[in-house]
């Protein structure tokens, strides 16, 4: 056979090869993917086996409510990313008013936000409110899982009526407004019929709608100055559901809305109900956001997004606000048999059971000094239990909980002995001192692993969960070695968050910059800082911003060559994963860090 055709046969054998293996790695990490569906639940059925806890709950409002239907949303989004994203990532991102202790951030702690009476959330806080389970058992907080897309055949001007009985105002046979001119003009509709056909054309429930309408005006014989046409400098203009109402003090609220509403042209009543509707549509449920519960988290990724999208920080917003529209519900239908669908979201991995509401423990990780001459080790918070220890003056021990309320008549500090074992002391006989350290060294988490407020799976919280890849500080080693299985190693991250993780879940970062797996620290040198993105290419959807200066951890090098840059796939500092451009033919925008000398090293032509 001709030695050419041979050489050609063996080529097109070897593309043949190659091809199969692309496809076959194609299509086994298309099957591996998590992509977001949905699909509706009947009772006794299978498809929530892999979700622990949701078919009972489901199960009995079907045996109550027959005529009820419930979506599935099956978000393929894994629990411990969507906290880590709704927490640690940006703090801030939710908010608890008049809250103590575990319901508070330990890295912000007493930091103001908002008007200054919020507090950040705690990582428990946002897992208590996030768990669908926990709203599940009854009708009370059910609603802000209702479906708020129009559905045909469903509503009634009855049903409007009922849901704004109450609010005299929105019940006259006509409706009569101030114009512009401050002259009173009558149009012959009520307003049910008004909220009826802005929500069908717009593509949303009528119930919620009025709903709205009725929690942002109250109740009684006239709207708020929003809504009456006659506030001073915005007469014959209208803001129904109270968009763009924000700012300090009452009349900056209701000049904002007043001011949107005249950009808006919102003349009349009904311009501005249908105004309203149109909002919430665009803003909200055309990207996926179709409950209070989804348009309070983002965590539908129909828009290509994530997290960031969420009408307010209130952490709370979507149970309580479900609250005043199931009560207006039971105003039409006393036993909430209306055929309502409800979405209810499912995560990957999550708890087997429900995430408990924080306790009043404040959660920290701190070393305290014994000043008094000694100071006993309880049990438990009562001073008749078992004597662990006895801790003399001088003597440093770690604090892992502090008490905001009383038991027993004494507040109590919850602290671990050097034998890993855990106790309480009275609040009192000791300070608070700089953290005791053994070392400074750089690692990576090698796999995911909880970060808990002391050493130990017994007795200690979890306060988030690192990412593969995560760059964290390692600043004390080898001291609560074999407790409960595990070696503990402190750590701190780079917001200031410190704890406890499995010690086999990190790996050292050489002097290089590198790990033994081959992960690098790396900086952002561009001067105009890197996008980082959840695929490789200018066109993929926008994770976060990392300013210049800032360190990655590098997972991936060279992952693709696409629209003019080279990619790279990192993790940030939070535990975000996702691309960035490392560089283009020019110029490098990330450098590796030598650890030894504190300096990046250019990589320009290891490209």
């Amino acid at each position: 056979m001709n030695l050419k055709l041979i050489k050609c046969i063996n080529i097109l054998l070897i593309i043949i090869l190659l091809a199969g293996i692309f496809i076959a790695t194609f299509l086994t990490n298309k099957a591996e993917a998590k992509e977001q569906n949905t699909e509706v639940y009947k009772k006794g059925s299978d498809i929530l086996d892999d979700y622990p806890g949701y078919s009972d709950l489901l199960d009995d409002l079907l045996e109550e409510h027959p005529n009820w239907t419930f979506t599935i949303l099956f978000t393929g989004l894994d629990w411990n990313t969507v906290i880590r994203n709704e927490t640690t990532v940006e703090h801030g991102r939710n908010l608890v008013q008049g809250k103590t202790g575990a319901w508070i951030c330990s890295v912000c702690g007493d930091k103001a936000y908002d008007n200054g009476s919020w507090r950040c959330a705690s990582t428990a806080t946002v897992e208590y409110y996030m768990d669908p389970r926990n709203s599940l058992y009854d009708e009370t907080y059910l609603f802000q899982f209702e479906n708020l897309k129009w559905s045909d055949n469903t509503y009634t001007i009855s049903g409007i009526e009922k849901i704004l009985d109450g609010c005299d105002y929105l019940l006259e046979d006509k409706i009569t407004y101030t114009n512009t001119k401050n002259k009173k003009v009558t149009i012959d509709k009520t307003y049910a019929e008004v909220i009826m056909e802005a929500a069908e054309e717009a593509g949303i429930s009528p119930y919620h709608l009025a709903s709205r309408i009725r929690q942002e005006q109250g109740t009684g014989d006239s709207a708020s100055a929003t809504a009456t046409g006659t506030y001073s400098g915005y007469t014959g203009y209208y803001n129904f559901l109270n968009v763009n109402a924000s700012g300090n003090g009452s009349s900056t609220i209701i000049k904002n809305a007043l001011e949107y509403a005249k950009k808006k042209g919102w003349d009349t009543p009904v311009k501005a109900i249908e105004g309203g509707a149109e909002f919430l549509v665009k803003s909200y449920i055309q990207y996926g956001q179709n409950t209070l519960y989804l348009q309070k988290f983002d965590v539908d990724d129909s828009d290509g997004d994530l997290y960031w999208h969420q009408y307010q920080q209130n952490v709370a917003a979507a149970k309580t606000e479900c609250v005043d529209i199931m009560q207006s519900y039971k105003e039409i239908d006393d036993n909430l048999n209306l055929p309502f669908n409800f979405v209810i979201p499912v995560f990957e991995n999550m708890p087997e059971t429900k995430c408990a509401m924080p306790g009043t423990e404040s959660i920290v990780t701190q070393n305290i000094e014994i000043t008094d001459s000694s100071v006993v080790v309880y049990k438990s918070k009562d001073k008749s239990s078992t004597k662990l220890a006895t801790l003399k003056k001088g003597e440093k021990v770690l604090r892992i909980e502090i008490d905001n309320n009383k038991t027993n008549g004494y507040k109590w500090s919850k602290v671990v002995l050097s034998n890993g074992k855990k106790g309480y002391v009275i609040t009192e006989g000791f300070k608070v001192i700089a953290d005791v350290t053994n070392c400074n060294i750089e690692a990576v988490a090698i796999e995911p692993g909880n970060v808990r407020n002391g050493p130990g799976t017994s007795g200690t919280s979890v306060l988030l969960t690192l990412t593969e890849g995560q760059r964290v500080t390692i600043i004390e080693k080898g001291k609560y070695n074999n407790l409960d299985g595990y070696d503990w190693s402190r750590i701190v991250l780079s917001d200031g968050t410190q704890g406890y993780v499995v010690a086999r879940y990190l790996e050292e970062v050489d002097d290089s910059g590198s790990t033994e797996s081959g992960a690098e620290i790396v900086e952002v040198v561009c001067d105009g800082g890197l996008t980082l993105r959840k695929e490789p290419g200018t066109s993929s959807s926008i994770l976060g911003y990392i300013d210049k200066g800032e360190y990655l951890t590098r997972i991936e090098k060279n992952s693709a060559n696409k629209n003019g840059y080279i990619w790279d796939k990192v993790v940030t500092d939070s535990g975000t994963t996702g691309y960035v451009a490392r560089g283009d033919d020019d110029e490098d925008y990330i450098q590796v860090v030598n650890s030894s000398s504190g300096n990046a090293s250019n990589e320009r032509n290891s490209n």
